[in-house]
């Protein structure tokens, strides 16, 4: 293996045996063993489950990677593996370097030990001494920040102090790689952004990380590259933008039933019905939606433009500059309900603002097959300097409490914008928002001359 690959995953694959009774399992135990004395092929009394299957990626030193993927894709299977706790059924892992891991909750500590046992435990199997744990136990306590807890038996912890020491523990040992499962999602929010805070040091100082989340902005903003598992197997890799549309892309298929490929149902516009000239001329929209678009013909876009005050299309703003973001669409059913939405991103495909017509009290109501509708977002751009894009998406709406929507046509990359400072101040955050900001004297100082006067007497 080159000395630039922190891990090696070649050919992987990982299968189980279930079991329909348990008295399956004792047979499978004794009879084939008598059918092959017999000369007889033995019987099988089990079903083959595949984890994994054949999966091969590698991953450089210093490199971030999420691996993501639905509840049983395989994600915490091939963690287990690379951390050497799983044995695999074939293919090999090779890794180069220090492994810290924080698995699934609760692995790695003994719950009769007390967590001052448990740090010694822990350091001493992930390659430290007595006295390079000594040296490093009180920043571990301090980091955990679990008070008293810390020479009580951990099985006296609740679920976010045990992470808290869990993870402590983990970064700092001075690993080469961490490996982080979703046991983060335990935490509070505020030790939650600790972590991060944390792990952003240690990727900058060079360490590997493999993070898994269902959070995809998290593993936006964490990780460069990024693997999508689906069932065992390895169906995506490469940029983390595009594996995560490539998720969302999967995850809308599998739940509509009424999902078609994008060449059904989708058609033809008759320009002579649109009076806007710049909506007619929708072809540099159209190429520029084609990636990842997912459709599934009930109604579509015909175009998404950024425009300035007099109507104009733009790629670039200043900041606090008024635009209009407008959306055209066509519904090719009639639809009771419609919503649309946007979503802009910065360059690591991280969501900075959202809104919807549900959100703004607009829904788009009783659609027939065949109508056209411009529809309009005003906004001052208060975003930091940058670029940034615009996903678009128009869905109808079917649960909005827990966000259940049936997508219609959702364009990742519906406009992409450049965002310069113009005659502004720097702001230090991603988005600025307008403020109504009032100052009033509560307390007058008597003058000087007064003061030292009080000050001689």
């Amino acid at each position: 293996m080159s000395s630039d690959i922190a891990i090696k995953v070649s050919n992987l694959s990982k299968c189980y045996q279930t079991y329909g009774r348990p008295h399956d399992r004792l047979k499978q135990s004794i009879y084939p063993r008598f059918q092959r004395l017999a000369g007889k092929p033995p019987k099988q009394y089990f079903k083959e489950f595949w984890a994994l299957k054949d999966v091969s990626f590698e991953i450089k030193k210093g490199e971030t990677v999420g691996i993501i993927g639905r509840n049983g894709s395989g994600k915490s299977t091939l963690l287990q593996m690379i951390c050497g706790t799983l044995n695999p059924t074939s293919g090999s892992i090779q890794t180069n370097g220090r492994i810290a891991a924080l698995l699934e909750l609760g692995s790695g500590f003994n719950p009769e030990f007390t967590g001052r046992e448990n740090v010694y435990m822990n350091a001493t199997v992930l390659g430290l001494s007595r006295e390079e744990t000594d040296a490093r136990f009180d920043d571990i306590v301090a980091f955990a920040d679990i008070g008293d807890f810390i020479e009580q038996p951990v099985k006296t912890y609740s679920s976010g102090m045990f992470v808290r020491l869990a993870f402590s523990v983990m970064v700092h040992v001075d690993a080469d790689i961490l490996v982080v499962d979703e046991a983060l999602a335990v935490g509070d929010a505020f030790f939650t952004q600790k972590c991060m805070i944390q792990i952003k040091k240690l990727m900058d100082s060079g360490v590997t990380l493999l993070f898994v989340s269902h959070d995809s902005n998290a593993v936006k903003a964490l990780c460069s590259n990024a693997v999508l598992l689906d069932h065992g197997e390895l169906t995506c890799i490469g940029d983390t933008n595009k594996v995560v549309e490539a998720y969302y892309g999967n995850f809308i298929k599998k739940q509509q039933a009424s999902f078609v490929s994008s060449d059904v149902g989708i058609t033809s516009y008759d320009q002579e019905e649109i009076d806007n000239a710049s909506l007619i001329n929708s072809e540099l929209f159209q190429n520029r939606a084609k990636f990842q678009r997912l459709r599934n013909g009930k109604a579509d876009f015909m175009n998404v433009q950024l425009l300035n005050e007099s109507g104009q299309e733009i790629q670039q703003v200043d900041f606090r500059q008024p635009v209009v973001l407008r959306m055209a669409f066509r519904a090719n059913f009639a639809l009771p309900l419609l919503g649309l939405a946007y979503h802009i991103r910065d360059k690591n495909g991280f969501d900075l603002v959202y809104s919807d017509t549900g959100i703004d009290r607009c829904p788009i109501i009783n659609t027939q097959a065949g109508e056209q509708y411009v529809i309009t977002w005003r906004f001052n751009m208060t975003l930091n300097e940058g670029v940034y894009t615009i996903a678009a998406m128009l869905s109808i709406p079917l649960d909005l409490n827990i966000g259940q929507v049936e997508v219609c046509d959702f364009v990742p990359i519906a406009v992409q914008v450049k965002v310069g400072r113009g005659d502004s101040l720097p702001i230090y955050g991603a988005v600025y928002w307008n403020n109504k900001v009032t100052c009033r004297l509560i307390e007058a100082k008597p003058p000087v001359a007064a003061r030292v006067e009080v000050i001689k007497k």
